[in-house]
């Protein structure tokens, strides 16, 4: 029997035969007839295609549906029991495509839908899934490491694919014709899957079952133990495939992840050492981004598992790590592990508790360096190691951070000023150090980059005006007593504090070294004069230094009585000066004077440097016979010195390193009653010697003459400080006018507010300014 069905593309001529009981042929296809045109010799060949009948297929009898379905469900069951199937498949499939010509499609689909869902219930649910839930159920229960419903489920899925895979080929038809245009239809393909996941995965045993199975290989994975990476690869690509993963197995996996690392924290983060804490949350985070790659998660699960790796191991543990062991780390200067720590805070976003830390951390160790009067004379050098040492963790560890870097300059402000003016005063005497005499082997790069760091503590220090006290007169010593390392050095050091502060700062130290070099021509016209030639002054070759009192320290009018030969050169000195200089006053300052004396000893020619004082004590025994000696009285009778100054002077002389004198009777302080001579043992080698570095020591008494300077002109400038507002202003409330005024003057140093109140009173007094009303201030032009 010849039936003509209609096809996809050019119309085809079916020929269809009955099956019969003993035939295994269902069907049987005939290709398209055709036709060939000949014409005569060199003619043209062509083809010629004859259309078939295009009218609909009458339809099937059921007996024809019935035989075809049992022909293809024995096939089934051949899938199903993955045996061979008895069937050829171009016949299998011939018979679908017949039956959808013939409008079957529907009742054919429904067939094949039943029974695989059958298969799904029956054998893979029923006899195998749920009978492995019985065992896992005997064997431990759900979370045991009996689970392995995982592998169970792996062996059916990918029977069930192989199986839907041949399913889908022997239905190819149906699948690409009917399926592909009925509405609220899928393909095979997605039905089966469809199928697997509500009878299998969506299944409350079985579901729960298999996701717990994947939790227990994920912990045992994390504990380092030995699990079936290609299963769980394969099961997590089965529940994407599915479209369960987001549903089921990520939320799960999440909050495992967090009770694990939750637990792991719990155990590690108090009694492991921090820099083995955090190298632990790094192995952690590397972990699980293995893992993740290992099994086939997918980013937003990686990314959140990452996530919860570093709230529970960081986030949540950020107070005791940084108690436990932030100090510690920057006292070992252990940038590696600063350097972990400032990376997983800022992940977590806590870089807040860190810079806090790092705050307290600089005020409490600056602290301890400035607070300590015993570590004075250390303090600067101290605080540059601390300062290189913070930024260098701030460069290494902590990137430049911005706020860590802040953080440093206002803790280091804070700490810096708690005690007032002596980080000021201690740091102009470092930077005497670098300039004095003694550091002339410096290179110059080393004393520009020593120069620089000072000036970085020093930007920090508000009592600047006690900075410029201690400074000056250390320079005028350097300056008035040739101790200076470099004249460019000097000069240099003048320039970055005239960048730093301003002409004003330096105003009067340019004018010390422009008295200098004005002294320099001046004794040049003065050793040309009338007033040196054919002089017997003894063999003195006079230096003086001429300076303004404008700019330099006030130093105190010592009496002393000098050899008459000395006298005789200052006093030429002093007519030749006040013939070039009319009007003027010239004073003498001895306490700065030095000498350069050749002295004549028992045991050899000596050339020694030293003060004028010494100069002075030492040229009285001259005249004194060997063995006899002077007294403290009769030294103090010829010299004319007070009791401290002689006191100092004889100990340099008689008691110190280099004792040129003796004293009896021996001991390390000079008394009245004390009688000196020329030490006849004197066994020095070196041939110039250096007895003046009492006039470089500062005293106590110094220090103080310094500082109550400092407080006296601290009075002139809060007074000019209140006329200068008072001139803007006009009028202004009092306590306007004090805020103001400690805030124009807070560089130069810390105002006591009794001082800015006693100051006003005293222009108030004057009349430069009047009260009105009790809390307001008027400006009298």
């Amino acid at each position: 029997m010849l039936q003509n069905f209609p096809s996809r593309g050019l119309p085809l001529s079916i020929e269809s035969t009955t099956v019969g009981k003993s035939s295994s042929r269902l069907l049987s296809a005939q290709r398209p007839k055709r036709q060939r045109q000949l014409s005569g010799p060199g003619s043209v060949r062509k083809l010629v295609l004859v259309p078939a009948n295009t009218t609909l297929p009458p339809p099937v009898s059921e007996k024809y549906f019935n035989t075809t379905w049992d022909a293809l469900n024995a096939a089934l069951v051949s899938i199903f029991q993955d045996a061979p199937i008895p069937t050829s498949c171009e016949l299998l499939y011939r018979g679908v495509e017949h039956l959808c010509r013939a409008e079957k499609s529907r009742a054919l689909w429904d067939n094949l839908k039943l029974r695989m869902k059958n298969h799904i219930i029956n054998d893979f649910l029923e006899h195998e899934l749920l009978s492995a839930a019985e065992v896992i159920a005997a064997s431990g229960g759900i979370t045991s490491k009996a689970n392995n419903m995982a592998d169970v489920v792996d062996g059916v899925w990918t029977r069930w694919t192989t199986q839907l895979g041949l399913i889908r080929n022997i239905f190819f038809f149906m699948d690409r014709s009917y399926l592909l245009t009925a509405p609220g239809e899928k393909s095979i393909w997605d039905t089966g899957l469809e199928l697997f996941r509500k009878c299998i995965i969506e299944n409350a045993v079985i579901g729960s079952h298999l996701m717990a199975s994947l939790i227990i290989y994920s912990g045992r994975n994390r504990l380092h133990e030995t699990v079936q990476v290609p299963l769980i690869s394969n099961i997590i690509r089965m529940i994407s495939t599915l479209g369960v993963y987001t549903s089921t197995f990520h939320p799960q996996f999440i909050a495992a992840t967090s009770e694990h690392y939750g637990a792991l924290a719990n155990l590690h983060v108090e009694s492991m050492a921090v820099p083995d804490y955090l190298k632990l949350v790094f192995e952690c985070l590397e972990f699980e981004n293995e893992q993740a790659t290992s099994f086939g998660l997918d980013r937003a699960t990686r990314n959140e598992a990452v996530a919860v790796v570093k709230n529970e191991l960081v986030r949540n543990e950020v107070e005791t790590i940084v108690d436990r062991g932030f100090d510690d780390l920057l006292n070992a200067d252990d940038i590696s592990s600063l350097s972990n720590m400032y990376g997983l805070f800022e992940q977590v976003d806590q870089g807040k508790i860190l810079i806090a830390a790092w705050s307290e951390y600089i005020r409490r160790e600056g602290l301890k360096l400035v607070m300590e009067p015993s570590k004075d004379a250390v303090m600067v050098s101290s605080l540059l190691f601390f300062k290189a040492k913070l930024d260098s963790v701030l460069e290494k560890a902590f990137k430049n951070n911005d706020s860590f870097d802040n953080a440093m300059r206002e803790s280091f402000d804070l700490f810096i000023n708690k005690r007032q003016n002596v980080p000021a005063e201690m740091i102009a005497k470092y930077i005497d150090d670098i300039l004095r005499v003694g550091n002339k082997e410096m290179e110059d790069d080393e004393m520009k980059e020593r120069m620089d760091r000072v000036l970085v503590l020093f930007r920090f220090i508000q009592g600047k005006d006690v900075f410029e006290a201690f400074y000056k007169k250390d320079l005028a010593k350097r300056l008035l007593l040739n101790k200076s390392a470099s004249d460019d050095a000097e000069r240099s050091m003048l320039s970055r504090l005239k960048t730093e502060c301003g002409t004003g700062f330096t105003q009067k130290l340019e004018g010390m070294f422009k008295d200098i070099e004005l002294s320099k021509d001046f004794m040049n016209s003065f050793k040309n004069s009338k007033y040196v030639a054919n002089k017997n002054d003894g063999g003195i070759d006079l230096y003086v230094n001429a300076l303004s009192q404008a700019f330099w320290p006030s130093y105190p009018d010592v009496p002393l009585i000098l050899p008459p030969h000395m006298s005789e050169a200052l006093e030429n000195f002093k007519t030749f000066y006040l013939t070039k200089q009319t009007g003027r006053r010239l004073t003498w300052r001895h306490s700065l004077g030095h000498c350069v004396v050749k002295a004549d000893l028992p045991k050899g020619k000596k050339e020694l440097s030293m003060s004028l004082f010494q100069t002075v004590v030492l040229l009285l025994f001259n005249d004194v016979p060997d063995g006899k000696g002077l007294t403290y009285e009769e030294v103090k009778a010829a010299t004319s010195l007070d009791d401290r100054e002689l006191v100092r002077t004889l100990q340099s002389l008689a008691c110190g390193k280099i004792r040129v004198l003796s004293k009896d009777p021996k001991g390390k302080d000079v008394h009245p009653g004390d009688r000196f001579k020329v030490n006849l043992k004197f066994e020095e080698k070196a041939y110039r010697l250096r007895i003046n570095q009492i006039q470089l020591k500062e005293t106590p008494e110094e220090n103080k003459d310094t500082h109550d300077q400092v407080k006296r002109d601290r009075q002139y400038e809060i007074q000019a400080c209140v006329i200068r507002i008072m001139k803007s202003r006009k009028t202004i409330r009092h306590v306007e006018l004090i805020q103001q005024t400690i805030e124009q003057t807070k560089n130069r140093g810390t105002l006591d507010l009794g001082d800015i109140k006693k100051n006003i009173e005293k222009l108030i007094e004057k009349e430069y300014m009047e009260r009105q009303g009790g809390d307001t201030y008027v400006y009298l032009a």
